[in-house]
């Protein structure tokens, strides 16, 4: 009982509490790095982890693994090149620069994918020329190409491995209803982060109007703050399908002016990972028993 009291405590001093109807404080809602929210969106497969990327130009090794990661999302596989877990698949890939001529200079991505046992996938090799001083620089156009190749070569390596997913039947079926009250494209973000932090839970997640045991809405209010800041107020709730209610989830945080006003990007996903805990002991605390 001890070393639970000490977690609760370390967890509530990251800052904004998020607030169970019982009031158990839980991680601030949107200050940790998470990966991208994008990654939520894709079908459920194992993800891959972009390791540093070695060799030169410097400029172009710092920004190339984010840029891949991103590239690989648009053929809906799960990548960052900032968490990793024990079943993703390792990518590591080395830059060399050929000398330049006439100011321009081929770049050439070498890549190596591992699956989660250490075993070799596969290899690609990817080239690109443009303007030495761009690479240099790290302009941001090169960087796309050639991150854009990659994820093309790469991406059949990875389709060819999307295990099956599993089966419905026996697992709690949730729906994500409306998301209320929110800026830019929140009601859409969140719904979708929501969705995949509940899947890895090994829930199922149904689409709306399909029969459910459990549904998820949420209400968000936005308020000026001090300081060039507005106050955010999520209110989760969770109920069954006769539509009496479980719980309430709650965070709060400030955020700068305007940030949410256009696509919520990491900020969806850094929202549903801290209110995950929260929603899950009202599942739990409503979940129907298993039939005999």
């Amino acid at each position: 009982m001890a070393a639970t009291g000490g977690r609760r405590r370390r967890i509530a001093s990251l800052a904004f509490p998020l607030l169970l109807a019982a009031c158990q404080p839980l991680p601030h809602p949107f200050g940790s790095d998470r990966p991208p929210a994008a990654l939520l969106r894709v079908r459920d497969v194992a993800g891959v982890s972009i390791a540093p990327i070695v060799g030169r130009p410097a400029a172009l090794a710092a920004k190339l693994a984010p840029a891949v990661a991103k590239a690989l999302l648009k053929h809906d596989i799960p990548a960052s090149a900032r968490t990793a877990s024990l079943d993703s698949y390792q990518l590591y890939g080395r830059l060399v620069e050929a000398p330049p001529h006439d100011g321009s200079t081929t770049v050439s991505a070498l890549w190596r994918l591992y699956d989660a046992k250490g075993r070799t996938v596969g290899e690609r090799v990817v080239h690109v020329d443009a303007p030495a001083a761009d690479w240099a620089s790290g302009e941001a156009a090169p960087i796309a190409q050639l991150a854009g190749l990659s994820a093309d070569g790469l991406a059949p390596l990875l389709e060819d491995q999307a295990p099956v997913e599993a089966p419905l039947a026996g697992r709690t079926r949730v729906a994500i209803g409306s998301i209320a009250g929110a800026p830019g494209d929140g009601a859409t973000s969140l719904a979708n982060a929501v969705a995949a932090v509940l899947k890895r839970q090994n829930l199922a997640i149904v689409a709306t109007g399909e029969k459910a045991d459990l549904y998820v809405d949420a209400e968000i209010s936005v308020s000026p703050g001090k300081a060039g800041r507005q106050h955010v107020k999520i209110v989760w709730r969770v109920r069954r399908g006769d539509g009496s209610e479980i719980g309430t989830v709650g965070q709060e945080s400030d955020v700068p002016r305007g940030l949410l006003n256009g696509p919520w990007g990491d900020t969806a996903y850094n929202v549903a990972q801290a209110a995950g805990d929260g929603l899950m002991q009202l599942v739990a605390r409503g979940t129907p028993p298993p039939k005999p």
